[in-house]
């Protein structure tokens, strides 16, 4: 069963929206996201859906689920997003990803 609340992301999502560039208050959204993101499998569906706007928001947590999932289909899944949205930078997140790969 899909359990990533997508409610609970495009909430945190608009939250980072509000919010200064350099607030500090950013460092409490990506913990959220993070604990949103709990499953690598849900994870890759989410992120294989996701909007443009969505996966450049959530990149800024990429290497943490990273580290989170220590998966190859993880890092695939980001290789497949750089493809599908080429504006995002992510490519030191995916060396980062295939790095944990053990």
């Amino acid at each position: 069963m899909y359990m990533i609340n997508e409610e609970n992301v495009t909430n945190i999502i608009e939250d980072m929206k509000k919010l200064h560039i350099n607030d500090t208050a950013i460092y409490k959204c990506w913990d959220q996201l993070i604990e949103e993101f709990k499953n690598v499998n849900d994870t890759i569906i989410f992120l294989d859906t996701c909007t443009e706007e969505e996966a450049g928001w959530i990149s800024s947590i990429f290497d943490d689920l990273a580290h989170k999932f220590q998966s190859s289909d993880y890092a695939k899944c980001l290789k497949r997003l750089n493809k599908k949205y080429p504006g995002i930078e992510m490519s030191l997140d995916i060396k980062i990803a295939e790095s944990y790969i053990t």
